[in-house]
């Protein structure tokens, strides 16, 4: 009677598991909340609000969990900053943004909850300079058009057809030379998968 018991348990937690897509696309949109993080002490960060959309794909493993999800999106990021004088400055940049996200959560009826490690690469395709002060003489110096993170964050699809995901990421690439001047920030975004 365990051995049948056992069987059916193994056969349930199989069927349960291959609800979920091995290999699926989709598209995805989203906001997202970037923050200007530096060390300069005269210079306060203040969040934007921008918009992200792509396509994603999905490899899942059956049984233990895990999935890899690629993406490629169009990102917008606006971030703006006010320094000791009270004198703000915003920057908008657009960017191609490569998340891959490693997920794993587990399968249960129609809905799979999961968490996800992200790294992730951007490449600018905005010209965007800032103010850099240097022994007092303030100069325009442009800023790096690559970035590169990490991130962290959880999600759920639901009924192999919706996924609904948020993240926080933090940027690891100073964007300014000689500066420390990274963008953090939170994304939420809704998925239909193929």
């Amino acid at each position: 009677m365990k051995k049948v018991l056992l069987i059916a348990a193994l056969v349930g937690m199989c069927t349960t598991a291959t609800q979920a897509k091995m290999f699926a696309f989709g598209v995805k949109a989203g906001v997202n909340v970037p923050r200007l993080k530096t060390s300069l002490e005269d210079v306060k960060d203040v969040s934007g609000l921008g918009l992200h959309a792509g396509l994603f794909g999905q490899v899942n493993i059956p049984v233990i969990g895990l999935g890899i999800q690629p993406e490629v999106l169009y990102l917008n990021q606006p971030v703006s900053y006010i320094n000791a004088n009270r004198e703000s400055d915003s920057k908008n940049a657009s960017y191609i943004d490569i998340p891959i996200n490693v997920t794993w959560g587990i399968a249960v009826k129609v809905v799979r909850p999961f968490i996800a490690l992200t790294p992730y690469l951007r490449y600018s395709l905005s010209d965007v300079t800032t103010w850099v002060h240097n022994a007092a003489l303030p100069a325009k110096q442009e800023m790096d058009k690559f970035d590169y993170g990490i991130g962290v964050g959880a999600g759920i699809d639901l009924f192999s057809k919706f996924q609904l995901m948020g993240r926080y990421s933090w940027g690891l690439n100073d964007l300014v030379k000689d500066r420390s001047y990274k963008v953090q920030g939170f994304t939420v975004s809704l998925g239909y998968i193929f």
